[in-house]
């Protein structure tokens, strides 16, 4: 029975399946068959699979040379439902994507000598343009503490065509919000707003959000950010696939950055170039260039490592890559 290369790859607060890009099936159908069956999902334990219950560890990341002139790789993100048979393939994942260039590094499909390493990577899900740079020892990420720091060039748009597709204040489903897509779709809504509030009020709230950004039938975005000042900081939580976040998502990050940055938000803070966010894990700082209603970019640093390389069985009568 054939195989097909992958890698167990932690990037920051998620951990994913890594293919090389030749292993993308054709076939739409296909592709989601794989990824279901690389994870062993829809199962809370993933006890078939290589997942972890839960869509932080529900992931699988696509990476390859880049066929355009301004990127090194390219990536392809699948979020794959610890819950049901579903993959999403709308939107892209911050956090793994930080890994990207250690991964490709590490299976030799990119090279770069010195000590330290720039690798741009465009992201087919999005077509966001992120930069990866990391101290390189013998031409691999040095090790799983080195600091990656990710910036997304020049972002906004990504999915709507707009940083804010309905101004940045707008009321969806009864509740003030501030509607971004920088990354990826976020709705921001204040905490205060929504006491004592359940995931099910926040998924009414997410779907009837993406049917007014026009993306409607995601199961992944656009997520919930509740949000609260904290003298000059801010306290956030943040959905994913129905439930709280762990910690955050880093493409939320970023997002959320890029609100404060831009100011005029739901987000009570005045408007800066950098801010501290507090989540369930602990605190990570957002870093951002404005210039004037646009973004030059949005930053925030990560950590990756490889944890293991090698082969996984397809599902029986897999249809063969592209």
């Amino acid at each position: 029975m054939s195989t097909v290369p992958v890698s167990i790859v932690r990037g920051g607060t998620s951990r994913a399946v890594f293919l090389p890009m030749s292993e993308l099936p054709a076939d739409t159908a296909a592709r989601d068959e794989l990824c279901l069956r690389l994870i062993g999902s829809p199962d809370p334990v993933a006890v078939d699979g290589l997942g972890g219950g839960v869509s932080s560890n529900s992931k699988v990341m696509f990476v390859g040379p880049s066929t355009r002139p301004d990127a090194d790789l390219e990536s392809l993100f699948a979020q794959v439902s610890p819950t049901g048979p579903v993959v999403d393939w709308a939107g892209n994942c911050g956090n793994i994507s930080a890994a990207v260039s250690a991964y490709a590094l590490d299976e030799g499909m990119l090279h770069r000598s010195g000590d330290h390493a720039v690798v741009r990577v465009r992201n087919l899900n999005t077509d966001s343009l992120l930069e990866l740079s990391h101290p390189l020892v013998d031409g691999r990420l040095a090790d799983a503490s080195a600091r990656i720091d990710v910036r997304f060039l020049h972002p906004g748009g990504e999915k709507t065509g707009e940083i804010f597709p309905c101004g940045r204040m707008s009321v969806i489903d009864g509740v003030e919000v501030t509607l971004i897509d920088v990354a990826n779709p976020v709705v921001i809504a204040r905490a205060a707003d929504l006491p004592d509030v359940s995931l099910e009020r926040l998924e009414t709230l997410r779907t009837a959000a993406g049917r007014v950004m026009g993306i409607p039938d995601s199961p992944a975005i656009p997520r919930v950010a509740l949000v609260e000042p904290a003298g000059g900081r801010l306290r956030v939580r943040m959905t994913s696939l129905g439930r709280f976040h762990h910690a955050l998502p880093a493409t939320g990050i970023l997002a959320l950055g890029a609100a404060v940055a831009l100011g005029g938000t739901v987000i009570d803070l005045p408007p800066a170039p950098e801010v501290e966010l507090i989540h369930p894990k602990g605190t990570v700082t957002v870093s951002t260039r404005v210039n004037g209603d646009s973004l030059e970019w949005v930053a925030l640093a990560r950590t990756a490592r490889i944890i293991m390389r090698g082969e996984a069985t397809p599902p029986p009568g897999f249809p063969s890559a592209c």
